[in-house]
């Protein structure tokens, strides 16, 4: 659809400026540890990239690549007989021997010690476009499981760099600063997607090994052996049917997303015995009857640095979204977009609000906090970030709405769900399984006060991790957000005012999981 000058002029460069971000640095896995070799576009899971030979067993590889993780390698079909010699044959057999025994025998063990209390720090580490946000409900897990909120931390970067030795840098200082806060000699590592490779390089250095005791691999990168010998948790996704660790325990999750990997309470049932030697009480997110409190950051999207503003916490109606009263339960203004603690009821909604100076106001609704949540993200787009593509004006209301799982609109009957108002906007082609999307952008396309459903907005039709909708929604009264959730017979509303677009931006997001029942 041809968008007026008035709201679409520059839409491609800032839209080609968006995509140079979305990258991935790609690493030569070969000896599990490796330099950083090139840096490629991300792109969806069914490119691939040009075939590369392996000296140790004379076959082809393919280097498929997935939004936000490393490139991993995948072996195929023997392509014709080996026309390359590199070495006597005895060193190859050697090399595949060796590999094959890395592979198939751990070299370490699977879970520690079982123990009364967990005394180790657990570091997060976020994927591309991530942030501590992905976290949320696995760090609640373990809480309700008897980790206490202060082992548990979520190292951010930025993922709009090629590069990842700033990031590595980074969360060498950041482990320093845990294990002196808490004393501990050593942490346990958590990291997802892109993540794995900032934390393989990380831990290829021996004295940065020697401070982790244990380290969990999701959905990311592939290794001959446990990167710097750490006793190693791999889980793989749908995406990676062929992802592994050699000397690992290797564990493939073929029905769940990417991002999804990290959040599910499957997932948390491999991680928790892994990490303490047992079965957790619970895989749920258990409500928390009273002491609830929340702290987080308002951040750039994809960037992770603070944005400076004033963040005031509204309680709101569940009916409706309007506010109730007529002052914040909450203000604070914060210089590097950091706030918290804030008490909470989590019997009740709210609506985070959050102030720039000369900048439209941010509304964030959430549904009840029923659990403190320290990794709660007020994520903001740059200029030249994804939100450049929303067309804003009075005459419409726009709506982002998130959740750290997969949004899968072509199940069929197994399909998540989206509507607002009671008209559905996933329809097959707008999320697919394919895409991994979290997060949805609705607007008025074009501001011409009408609806095209049915496909992804242009702008936002081949955007890893994001798809668009061009929806009409006036800006009047209220919005009924609701979700149907895959899996389950569940759904859940979140209601917000219809704010106008040209001076506000919304943003819904739901949680990864389904109610307890």
């Amino acid at each position: 659809m041809a968008v007026p000058a008035a709201y679409g002029a520059g839409r491609e460069r800032r839209r080609a400026e968006h995509r140079s971000r979305q990258v991935g640095a790609h690493r030569d896995d070969r000896d599990g540890g490796g330099a950083v070799r090139a840096n490629r576009p991300v792109r969806p899971p069914s490119h691939v990239l040009p075939e590369r030979w392996c000296p140790a067993n004379g076959r082809r590889y393919v280097r498929a690549v997935f939004p936000g993780a490393a490139g991993v390698r995948r072996p195929r079909r023997r392509l014709g007989p080996r026309t390359r010699t590199e070495g006597p044959p005895v060193t190859r057999l050697a090399l595949l021997a060796a590999a094959l025994v890395a592979v198939s025998t751990p070299l370490v063990a699977t879970a520690p010690e079982a123990h009364a209390a967990p005394t180790v720090p657990v570091i997060f580490v976020h994927g591309q476009e991530g942030s501590a946000q992905q976290f949320q409900s696995t760090a609640q897990r373990l809480s309700g499981n008897g980790y206490p909120d202060r082992l548990l931390h979520a190292y951010e970067y930025d993922t709009g760099t090629l590069l990842n030795e700033r990031a590595v840098l980074g969360l060498a200082v950041f482990v320093d600063r845990v294990r002196a806060a808490t004393g501990s000699p050593t942490v346990d590592i958590i990291a997802h997607s892109r993540g794995t490779i900032v934390a393989h390089s990380y831990l290829s250095d021996r004295r940065h090994a020697a401070e982790v005791r244990r380290y969990v691999n999701v959905d990311g990168r592939s290794s001959l052996l446990p990167p710097g010998g750490v006793p190693t948790l791999a889980l793989w996704s749908g995406l990676q049917p062929d992802g592994a660790i050699g000397g690992a325990t290797n564990v493939h999750l073929p029905d769940l997303g990417h991002t999804e990997t990290t959040t599910s309470a499957e997932s948390f049932a491999h991680v928790y015995r892994f990490l303490t030697g047992t079965a957790p009480q619970t895989t749920q997110v258990v409500p928390q009857p009273s002491g609830v409190t929340v702290s987080g950051r308002a951040t750039y999207f994809g960037a992770n640095s603070g944005v400076p503003g004033r963040l005031a916490v509204w309680e709101v109606e569940e009916s409706s979204g309007t506010r109730v009263g007529s002052a914040p339960v909450h203000t604070t203004t914060t210089y590097d977009g950091a706030f918290g603690p804030l008490a909470v009821d989590p019997r009740k909604r709210y609506e985070l609000e959050y102030q720039r100076t000369g900048e439209p106001t941010s509304h964030f609704y959430f549904e009840s906090f029923e659990r403190t949540n320290q990794f709660v993200r007020l994520q903001i787009s740059a200029p030249g970030g994804p939100a450049d593509d929303v067309d804003r004006c009075p005459t419409h209301t726009a709506i982002t709405v998130v959740r750290n799982r997969e949004w899968w609109s072509d199940q069929g009957a197994g399909s998540d769900g989206l509507a607002l108002n009671g008209v559905e906007v996933l329809t097959a082609n707008v999320a697919p399984r394919s895409r991994q999307v979290l997060a949805a952008f609705l607007f008025d396309d074009g501001c011409d006060r009408r609806s095209a459903l049915g496909a992804p907005a242009a702008d936002f039709a081949s955007l890893p991790f994001l798809t668009g909708v061009d929806v009409y929604l006036p800006p009047t009264g209220s919005v009924a957000v609701r979700e149907g959730i895959r899996g389950t017979t569940q759904s859940r509303t979140v209601t917000v005012p219809a704010w106008r677009s040209d001076q506000h931006s919304v943003t819904v997001e739901f949680k990864d999981y389904a109610d307890i029942r």
